[in-house]
């Protein structure tokens, strides 16, 4: 797959393409693609400003795979601390919105700590296996990235990681930030390590939120994801987020957890 994410029919308009289609229904959006196509355009207006910190995303509804506005706004404006929001309109309805925090650099602060309990485990190499053989019917999503399992994952319920690596541009004819690479892969974290059967079980996140102390450097990004659920309908994911060097954050996903029938599309409502 080459296609991109996006394309950009106007300043403020982006066309999706299959490769967003969502695992849940093929006519709705993945959660990744919307969130990197929101995160990415606030980074155009707080570039030169600092560094987004936190990220944090709210599914608002089912994201239909169509055409969409996108309307960035300051919040909070600021030197040192600043917060802005982006918004995506499908058909007149506001179905997810983006709040970031971008925090100045400074010089000075030269002590880099990152905590891990285990050596960060290496990229293996590729195979021909299918990224989701476990996962019913056939979406593109699956295939606009490049998956290699390090545990868990292709079958297995449980806790799984996963280096993962972006293969197609967030829009047409921009090149992804690493930040944008990161976010179009994070919302999958409750894919990777479901506790339920994927063919019988909704598991849909309603949110997802990042939160960095520093952004990713390289193609690849590692999903250390492990589920939990309440038993009574709630779950949340927690992703520990890695690039090739280390640890860059954490990612966190409130879940909405359902029995799945064969007709079923999640409603994020």
């Amino acid at each position: 797959m080459s296609e991109p994410f996006y394309r950009r029919a106007e300043s403020a308009v982006f066309e999706p393409s299959p490769a967003t289609e969502s695992p849940w229904d093929t006519s709705l959006q993945h959660g990744g693609p919307p969130s990197a196509l929101l995160i990415g355009e606030i980074e155009k207006v707080t570039a030169g400003h600092g560094r987004i910190a936190e990220a944090h995303v709210d599914f608002l509804g089912v994201i239909p795979r169509k055409p969409g506005v996108v309307e960035v706004r300051t919040l909070r404006p600021g030197r040192r601390v600043r917060l802005d929001a982006a918004t995506l309109t499908i058909e007149g309805r506001v179905v997810a919105e983006a709040r970031c925090w971008t925090i100045a650099a400074s010089e000075g602060a030269d002590k880099r700590v990152e905590h891990r309990t285990a050596p960060l485990p290496a990229i293996p190499e590729a195979t021909a296996d299918a990224p989701f053989p476990d996962f019913p019917g056939s979406w593109h999503y699956q295939h606009a990235i490049e998956w290699r399992p390090v545990r868990g994952h292709s079958g297995e319920l449980g806790p799984a990681a996963i280096w993962t690596r972006v293969r197609v541009p967030v829009i047409e004819g921009e090149t992804a930030t690493p930040l944008q690479r990161l976010a179009v892969v994070a919302d999958s974290g409750n894919g990777i390590s479901n506790e339920l059967p994927l063919d019988d079980f909704l598991f849909v996140p309603t949110a997802l939120q990042l939160s960095l102390h520093r952004h990713p450097a390289g193609d690849w990004v590692l999903l250390d994801a492990r589920t939990s659920l309440a038993g009574d309908g709630i779950g949340a994911t927690v992703t520990e987020l890695h690039d090739e060097s280390g640890s860059v954050g954490t990612g966190t996903q409130p879940l909405l957890v359902q029995p799945r029938t064969p007709v079923q599309t999640p409603n994020r409502a």
